[in-house]
């Protein structure tokens, strides 16, 4: 369990860089590869392979011989072109060598996982995972990288819609919208419509529009209390980074 811990850990910090900074796709291959000691192919939809990395315990004389056309072999991309599905630790007993015109590969006993990347929901890419001997021990840590890869689009979808709201407000309503965040303790609370208005200069309409354009963003939620009060909370938290660009 431990050792399943430490790689979980290590894809954190690998998917954590790659939400933030960017990482060139050999870098993030060798990484995963030394993580999840297993050889890591990089695909697109055409079968061309992006870049890849291989285990040192699982380097073959083919190895490279095999890489100069950069394509995937057919059967993977059956199976990748099958569904939109991931295909986790599928056993071969004597598997067909993954390179052409071999035979028999030199290893026996191989495990392998076909991932497939989106992006805007669409099927743009995949990851196929190799080892040989043994099962995926980590086999968590592999689901982990698809979970990772749909909280990062989730983010930069909400980081988009925050953006395009915010854009849409008029300079007065930025200004309210400022003064609500500032007014509400742990992203929820009550404001009170004329308060907000004196505060920013700007009027109890002024503040009402701004509001509104946020919630039909589903950047916040709000509840009328009467005599122009409202309770706000906020669902969205890249709001308040927004709200903040000049």
């Amino acid at each position: 369990m431990g050792a399943i811990v430490s790689k979980i850990q290590r894809l954190n910090t690998v998917f954590s860089k790659s939400a933030t900074t960017v990482i060139p796709l050999d870098a993030l291959c060798d990484e995963l590869c030394s993580i999840l000691e297993c050889n890591i192919f990089l695909f697109d939809t055409a079968e061309h392979i992006f870049t890849y990395s291989v285990a040192e315990k699982f380097v073959c004389p083919y190895t490279e011989r095999s890489l100069v056309k950069e394509e995937l072999p057919q059967y993977y991309m059956e199976l990748f072109n099958k569904s939109n599905e991931s295909v986790t630790n599928i056993y071969e007993n004597q598997p067909w060598c993954t390179y052409e015109d071999v035979g028999n590969c030199l290893f026996s006993n191989r495990y392998y996982s076909i991932y497939p990347i989106f992006s805007n929901f669409e099927k743009v890419a995949g990851i196929l995972f190799i080892r040989y001997e043994t099962p995926f021990s980590a086999i968590v840590t592999i689901e982990m990288l698809r979970q990772e890869q749909e909280r990062i689009q989730l983010s930069s979808m909400e980081i988009a819609r925050a953006k395009l709201a915010v854009r849409f407000l008029t300079f007065s309503e930025k200004k309210a919208a400022r003064a609500v965040l500032q007014d509400i303790q742990w992203d929820k609370g009550e404001v009170f419509l004329n308060s907000i208005a004196s505060k920013t200069y700007t009027t109890p309409s002024t503040v009402s529009a701004a509001l509104q354009k946020l919630e039909l963003a589903s950047l916040i939620v709000t509840e009328s209390r009467g005599v122009k009060g409202k309770y706000i909370e906020l669902v969205n938290q890249n709001l308040r980074n927004e709200l903040e660009v000049k």
